[in-house]
Parts: structure tokens; C-alpha cells; sequence
């Protein structure tokens, strides 16, 4: 049954990352309750279950975020098996997600102007540790790589995935294949054309000298693979994190959306197009202003 749910997934066109994802969910909840995926759960099983979360005997209690990440996994497996008559009953019927007054601000992060421009300066300056890399182009493919995170708000999958044939740079588009299997086109301002301009021509140039770079359909590689994978993104920009604050690919998709709704002066509808978000609500979280922020506005009551 489980491995029949996977195989929907992967139809379904889910995302290798997803996929991990949900298994990595679905696995913690049959082996914390010592059920199998086929035996009957009860809403009291999965309400206990929740309650275990927020209120573990030796450990810390999950984030708001991550449990509800376990529920939607739950949901989606459930919901699976009841239409498929794998079940006669979704035990999840009634299990809402678990509400938190400051969670959307919690959970999102993204860099102000200076810190982006603090990364660009860590990114130069930050000494290659490893044997052999050529310091310069680990900097020009790394610099482009945070600014087409930035400036196209691309998932780090897309990025991954992203080919030499996805990117247009007379028409200044990126053609993005995103979640689902659905595609969207992002506009490239000149700011992002300059950087993407510049990788090409450097990339032109290591093309000649390795062969899995002239061979690789993909934008950006690794310095053995024609393809620079989601963990080695993953890796490559959490080294450069900056003081108090670990970097995450994902940050970079944040700061997009927060700087383009001040740019289009808070029009959501455009930025939920330009991000590839299938719900509205989802870009409105970036309305929100995050907990530093809220801190540095009691900071600024008047002191007496």
C-alpha cells in the first residue's frame, strides 16, 4: 500500500524532494504509533500523536511548521487511501492544522539590502578550502547562482534542473519548470541579465577546458558532475551564512517575494504569478513582517 502511495506520487509528477519528504513523515508517524500503513488509525491516534509532538518527554517540542508539514503529509496518504478504497475511513478528516499567532513570521526569513550586499562581499572574499577548485570560478558561479535565486525567486529544485535552454536572453525570460510539473515564465530584469551575461561568457570558457561542462545541458554544474545537485546548492550557500543567520536556498525565494511586493507596491496577484504559488495565501504571509522586525519597532517606543 505505501509503495503503491509513492508510485502515485511520481505520477502525479511530485518532486523527488516531495516524495523524501512525505515518506520521511509518513515513516516517523507509523513508527511512533507501531502501526503499519495498511492497519486502521482513529483522529484520537493522530490527535495523541500531535500532543507527543508539542509535548515530548526528552526532547524539544516541534515547531508549529514542521507538525503541520507532518499533517499535510498525513492528509495527502490518507486522502489517497480512501479514494483508492484502500480505506473505508480518512481519519483525518477532522484534524485541522495547529494554528500559532507569529508562525508565518517565524518560519519566514529573508535578507535586507545590506545583508545581501554583506553576502556579496563574504562570496568574494571567502577562501576556497578545497584542493583543486578554481577560486574564481567557484566565485562567478556561486554569484550567479544567489542572484537568480533572488531576482527570479526560483525553488532550489528549479535552479538544479535549470537548463541553457530554459533561459532566453533576447527576450529576457526564464522559462521555470515548477512544482506539479507546471511551468511559469519570469521576466529577467537587467540587473539579473547583466549577472546571467557574464556566468555565460565565464561558462563558455570552462566549457573548453572540461569536457562534462561542454557536455552538460544545465545552467550550473559541480566541479565533477554536469549537474550541481539540491544537496550541493544546499551546502555551497549555507557556507556563506552570515553572522546570526544561517543561510537556506529557500531564503533567497523569501526575499523575492518580500522585495517584489515592495516594488509592486504590495500587488500579491503579481507576485503570487512571478513565485509559482497555486494559492493566494500563501504570498500574502510575506505582508506579514517578520519577529525583527516587530522587535525593532518596541525598540523604537519612546525612552523616557
Amino acid at each position: 500500500m505505501f509503495l503503491a502511495y509513492i508510485s502515485f506520487l511520481q505520477e502525479k509528477g511530485k518532486s523527488q524532494n516531495t516524495i523524501i519528504s512525505y515518506s520521511n513523515d509518513l515513516n516517523s508517524f507509523f513508527d511512533q504509533l507501531h502501526i503499519k500503513p495498511d492497519d486502521f488509525v482513529t483522529a484520537a491516534d493522530i490527535r495523541k500523536w500531535i500532543y507527543e509532538m508539542l509535548n515530548p518527554i526528552n526532547a524539544k517540542p516541534l515547531a508549529i511548521s514542521t507538525i503541520n508539514r507532518r499533517l499535510n503529509s498525513l492528509r495527502s496518504f490518507y486522502s489517497w487511501a480512501t479514494k483508492t478504497n484502500q480505506l473505508q475511513q480518512n481519519p483525518m478528516s477532522d484534524i485541522q492544522d495547529l494554528k500559532s499567532a507569529d508562525d508565518d513570521s517565524e518560519k519566514i526569513m529573508w535578507l535586507t539590502e545590506e545583508e545581501f550586499e554583506n553576502l556579496l562581499y563574504i562570496i568574494r572574499k571567502k577562501p576556497v578550502k578545497s584542493r583543486g577548485v578554481n577560486p574564481e570560478e567557484k566565485y562567478r558561479r556561486d554569484r550567479a547562482i544567489i542572484y537568480l535565486l533572488t531576482y527570479a525567486g526560483l525553488r532550489v529544485d528549479e535552479l538544479s534542473n535549470l537548463k541553457l535552454t530554459d533561459i532566453d536572453l533576447d527576450l529576457k525570460r526564464i522559462r521555470i519548470v515548477g512544482k506539479g510539473m507546471k511551468v511559469r515564465t519570469v521576466p529577467i530584469s537587467n540587473t539579473l541579465l547583466a549577472e546571467i551575461q557574464e556566468w555565460f561568457v565565464f561558462r563558455a570558457e570552462m566549457a573548453k577546458q572540461k569536457t562534462h561542462v561542454e557536455e552538460s545541458p544545465y545552467i550550473f554544474y559541480s566541479q565533477r558532475s554536469p549537474k550541481f545537485t539540491v544537496r550541493g546548492i544546499q551546502t555551497m550557500i549555507e557556507g556563506y551564512s552570515l553572522p546570526k543567520k544561517k543561510l537556506t536556498p529557500h531564503m533567497f525565494r523569501h526575499t523575492f517575494c518580500k522585495w517584489m511586493l515592495k516594488a509592486t507596491n504590495n500587488d500579491i496577484e503579481k507576485v503570487r504569478r512571478l513565485a509559482g504559488h497555486s494559492n493566494i495565501a500563501t504570498t500574502s504571509r510575506y505582508l506579514k513582517d517578520s519577529y525583527s522586525d516587530l522587535a525593532d519597532a518596541v525598540d523604537a517606543l519612546p525612552k523616557f
